[in-house]
């Protein structure tokens, strides 16, 4: 029996479709704004995994310093208190979080030659197409239900309009971020390159419809507009106010907005993107297939001790 030779389609190899759409996928996840390789991005991301074996990667969370220091010519080492020179200093604390990896993946199957000839449309290029779009929701998807486990804050009772975020709100949850008056923990903002400190703030778009009202949105749309080309933080932005960057998606659940800082998600990759390509019935049918081998969690303070809280995010109640 002889073998008929199938081509791959419109001479672009598995590897070449592969690169295309990881890259595709990329610009489609809301979060691809957030993410970075260091201490100082929303969403931290690891790729150890890609080049060595394992099921799971350690990230690791430094604690803030909240001594209040020494003045003058006080020393902060005194040889008689420990007898080793130790005295003041103050202890740095560490955490670490280990995030596991799995394989996720979705795939369709052309019913066959007779399917592809009815439409006027190229339905191997759909599929890819739509393949793309759900790798990006699904990623996107899973970083926002991580996000739902943030420590809450409930300021209902001082939100103007229950259920809508406006301008003085801002200001209250960035005083919450950074000086936590109940159960959560202080949040380290982002740090831009001219050593500004900002935070971003995600909205539902029912939340954010008393923004949009507001006779000030105007200015701070512009503000984020102005910005946009500098940072990609910015990209995107309903507004900047107050030092918090404003977003709205609709994967922030209603009546909770989200206050996120530094290392506030961890995303570990074991492999970004999986592609493939398969025939069936000698030819007649074909397949896509595209997955992703990774890992999402909350960064959260001492990992594994219950109420831990939060590492670098906090959600807020504003509906009464």
């Amino acid at each position: 029996m002889s073998a008929t030779s199938i081509l791959t389609s419109h001479g672009l190899t598995v590897n070449q479709w592969s690169a295309q759409l990881y890259a595709k996928y990329q610009e489609q996840t809301f979060f691809s704004k957030f993410k970075g390789t260091d201490e100082n991005s929303i969403v931290q991301v690891k790729r150890e995994l890609q080049k060595q074996p394992g099921d799971a990667i350690t990230f690791g969370l430094a604690g803030t310093l909240s001594g209040s220091g020494v003045t003058g010519n006080t020393p902060l080492a005194y040889a008689s208190t420990g007898g080793d020179g130790s005295g003041v200093e103050e202890a740095m604390v560490f955490y670490n979080q280990k995030v596991s990896i799995d394989q996720i993946r979705n795939g369709v199957r052309i019913a066959g030659a007779m399917d592809e000839k009815r439409v006027a449309f190229n339905l191997r290029n759909q599929a890819k197409m739509q393949l793309t779009d759900w790798m990006a929701r699904n990623e996107d998807a899973a970083l926002f239900t991580a996000l739902a486990g943030a420590s809450s804050v409930d300021i209902s009772a001082s939100v103007e309009v229950s259920g809508k975020v406006a301008l003085d709100d801002i200001v209250v949850m960035k005083k919450e971020a950074m000086f936590p008056s109940g159960s959560t923990k202080k949040i380290r903002p982002i740090t831009l390159k001219d050593g500004e400190e900002v935070f971003v703030l995600g909205l539902n778009p029912t939340d954010a419809v008393g923004l949009k009202q507001s006779s000030d949105y105007k200015t701070i749309y512009a503000n984020a507009g102005m910005r946009g080309d500098s940072n990609r933080l910015f990209t995107g932005a309903l507004g900047f106010y107050n030092g918090v960057i404003i977003h709205e998606h609709s994967g922030f659940t209603a009546g909770t907005p989200v206050l996120m800082g530094a290392q506030a998600l961890f995303l570990a990759y074991g492999q970004e993107i999986i592609y493939g390509e398969e025939t069936f019935d000698y030819g007649n049918q074909t397949g896509f297939m595209i997955g992703s081998i990774r890992g999402v969690e909350l960064a959260v303070f001492n990992d594994g001790v219950s109420n831990a809280g939060s590492h670098g995010a906090i959600k807020f109640d504003i509906t009464a």
